[in-house]
């Protein structure tokens, strides 16, 4: 039953009916639910006025290419780094279309500095906003309108990509209100800019249209652009340093349609951030060879999943046994080979499938053939234990729970065998959302895991609210463990710290024996590595350790 005592209020009644285009909710951030007005309930087909695991909940009905942008925003607030929640994204409405919406709210802490309740507002800027409100600009969606259009007539001209570098600390420390007269300021300079056609992105980005390609012209722009941001900080009297970083991009020759134009000139923005804050960068061949690889994987993988995943393996790298160093289990890694048997790294594939949304058929496929491959190794080794990993977009998708409940059923395996790894634990933007998650996973006596332990400021924090029963300790902090006296401190301390707690530890990255020998005198529960094995085919595995029983008379007992 949900307490809806701090949410009842004839005053929030009263302001739901206060616009046509603007929603209101309040949540309840300890106990995570919340209330949403009736025509926000009505327009965005929610499941009711009072919601439970809030932005779990939400965030199925934000497109899948902005759930990032919402997830980091409002991840700045758990890990009380701002109060504030400001950002826009397209949110999916009850007629089936992805509209645009402008997202704020405010958060009040408890005396001793908890999260309390928040108070937002929603508002819809429609399919096509034209203009933006705070600067006056054209907005984005009539780029994507008027930049086709202008290519289509035989226009030529540059697209520059401004963006604001770092606008969240100055928004965190001096305040949005700030944040926002910079992002004004900013936008009456653009359009005071003769010869060009500005436009609000989203966060700090600003496009400006020209027709002029000169070298010159353009870095007239650029320095202007430049001008301001050490002007405005002296303005307005603030002690901060603005840089504004800016990509280039041509048309028609670099691109003749919106999308690709536009990905490339976020792209060249994005190598002009790396070259240093305040640069430029102008879109390249090289740039533009990486950009249409990506396109091009991104449709290799949409046509691999929707036949049944075809191009995608699982490999296999065993967990030993600290102690015994016997077999325990394997961790289940995924690969994925395009048609010609090119490799791609892992680093490319899985981002493009959490923003296409494909990870979730492709998640239930990794499910049910490592289950399924783990119940053969069980007929061996009747303990084998095998981990799978999940991203924090896997587990928010709606039926996840279920998906995997189903899985574990249909293939016989013991729950207490299967842990489900968290990768990438620095994405979570909602401990306690997550926290039910981990619990009913652990209530169905599944074992639930944080990969990668230590590498981010937040992993104690997860560690706090999700108490895991499994961490596993990054390679990077047993790399140089023999001579580095403050890894080995570090690795002492989350040791000591895992066995207060009563959490198992595996320790990633065992690479030689001099790595194993520093890392055995920790006694963690689990070790992996290359000193065992690299991750390989089931095959191969099974040739490795289920050939019969070894002469110490135990399954799997290590052989290198």
């Amino acid at each position: 039953m949900i307490d809806i005592s701090n949410l009842d209020s004839h005053i929030f009644d009263a302001l739901s009916q206060t616009s046509d285009n603007m929603y209101i909710y309040i949540a309840d951030l300890e106990r995570d639910f919340s209330r949403w007005s009736k025509p926000s309930v009505d327009y965005f087909n929610l499941p009711g006025e009072f919601i439970e695991n809030t932005a779990k909940e939400w965030v199925q009905h934000i497109h899948p290419a902005d759930q990032h942008i919402f997830l980091e925003d409002i991840g700045r607030i758990f890990e009380g780094k701002s109060n504030r929640h400001n950002c826009e994204y397209r949110a999916l409405n009850k007629y089936g279309k992805y509209v645009w919406v402008r997202c704020q709210g405010i958060v009040e802490r408890n005396a001793d500095g908890s999260l309390g309740l928040f108070v937002g507002t929603m508002m819809n800027l429609g399919v096509n906003a034209k203009f933006d409100q705070p600067t006056g600009l054209y907005t984005f969606h009539e780029l994507k309108k008027q930049l086709p259009s202008f290519i289509s007539h035989g226009m030529e001209g540059a697209v520059l990509l401004f963006d604001v570098d770092r606008l969240q600390r100055i928004n965190d420390i001096l305040g949005y209100l700030v944040g926002d007269e910079v992002l004004q300021r900013l936008g009456q300079k653009c359009q005071s800019l003769e010869g060009v056609i500005s436009y609000r992105g989203p966060g700090g980005k600003f496009y400006c249209i020209t027709t002029e390609k000169s070298e010159n012209a353009l870095d007239w722009i650029y320095k202007e652009m430049q001008k301001f941001s050490v002007e405005v900080p002296r303005e307005m009297n603030l002690e901060i340093q603005l840089t504004i970083s800016c990509g280039v991009a041509f048309f028609p020759q670099d691109a003749e349609d919106f999308e690709t134009l536009h990905a490339n000139v976020e792209y060249a923005l994005e190598q002009a951030k790396k070259v240093g804050r305040g640069s430029i960068a102008q879109f390249s061949g090289q740039m533009h060879r990486k950009t249409v690889e990506k396109f091009r994987l991104q449709e290799v993988l949409r046509e691999s999943v929707a036949n049944n995943c075809r191009g995608f393996a699982l490999v296999y790298q065993p967990l030993v046994n600290g102690e015994t160093q016997d077999i325990y289990g394997a961790e289940t890694l995924m690969r994925f080979y395009l048609p010609d048997g090119t490799l791609v790294s892992p680093m490319e594939f899985i981002p493009i499938l959490e923003e296409d949304g494909t990870i979730r058929q492709v998640g239930e496929w990794l499910l049910n053939k490592a289950l399924a491959q783990a119940a053969l190794w069980r007929m061996e080794n009747p303990d084998f234990v095998i981990s799978v990993n999940v991203s924090y977009i896997q587990i928010l998708q709606e039926g996840f729970r279920e998906m995997v409940t189903r899985i574990v059923e249909e293939s016989g395996t013991p729950e207490k065998q299967l842990i489900l790894e968290l990768t990438e634990s620095c994405k979570v933007s909602d401990p306690n959302g997550l926290r039910d998650d981990f619990e009913y996973f652990k209530n169905m006596g599944i074992n639930m895991a944080l990969d990668d332990f230590g590498t981010e400021y937040s992993s104690i924090a997860l560690l706090r609210k999700l108490k895991p029963q499994w961490i596993k300790i990054d390679h990077t902090f047993v790399r140089s463990i023999q001579d580095d006296e403050m890894d080995q401190a570090i690795l002492e301390y989350i040791m000591n710290l895992s066995k207060q707690t009563r959490i198992k530890v595996c320790v990633e990255g065992v690479e030689n024996e001099e790595i194993l020998s520093v890392v055995q005198t920790y006694k963690p529960e689990l070790l992996q590595g290359y000193y065992y094995s690299r991750p390989c085919p089931a095959e191969e595995f099974s040739k490795k350790y289920f050939n019969g029983k070894d002469k110490t008379g135990s399954y799997g007992c290590l052989k290198k």
